[in-house]
């Protein structure tokens, strides 16, 4: 596990990528894409071969955290965390490590909460916040 999460750091930072998803030391998903629908299609399209691998992401909210979980994936490296996601990975057990810890994540204009975190505020488990993302995402 921690052999996929440093592999998976080492990846993030080489490439500057927004989010490197690794298992078994081999990259499966990468992406340079800013937001959450490019790891939401990613780790839903991979199913299996998401099970049990690391994330490193730029930024790791709620509804990350959620879909990490519903993804079954079970460590996490990223520079930029929020409280809500700290609660997620700890309340399912999944390793987190981060750079800075942050009350909420902001939208790009940096003047209110990030709309897909509004989306999971209320989310209780991640298959509710992967119904509502999906609908978001797919229209």
């Amino acid at each position: 596990m921690y052999t996929d999460l440093e592999s998976a750091k080492r990846e993030f930072k080489r490439t500057k990528a927004a989010f490197v998803i690794v298992k078994d030391e081999k990259v499966v998903a990468r992406s340079a894409e800013k937001g959450v629908a490019p790891f939401f299609f990613a780790a839903n399209g991979l199913g299996e071969q998401v099970k049990n691998a690391s994330l490193a992401d730029k930024i790791v909210g709620k509804a990350v955290a959620l879909l990490t979980v519903n993804s079954q994936m079970i460590s996490v490296y990223t520079p930029l965390i929020s409280d809500p996601a700290v609660k997620v990975l700890n309340d399912y057990n999944i390793y987190w490590e981060a750079d800075q810890i942050v009350a909420m994540i902001l939208n790009r204009n940096k003047d209110d909460q990030c709309p897909i975190e509004k989306m999971v505020t209320a989310c209780d488990t991640p298959e509710e916040a992967f119904s509502i993302l999906k609908r978001k995402f797919r229209g």
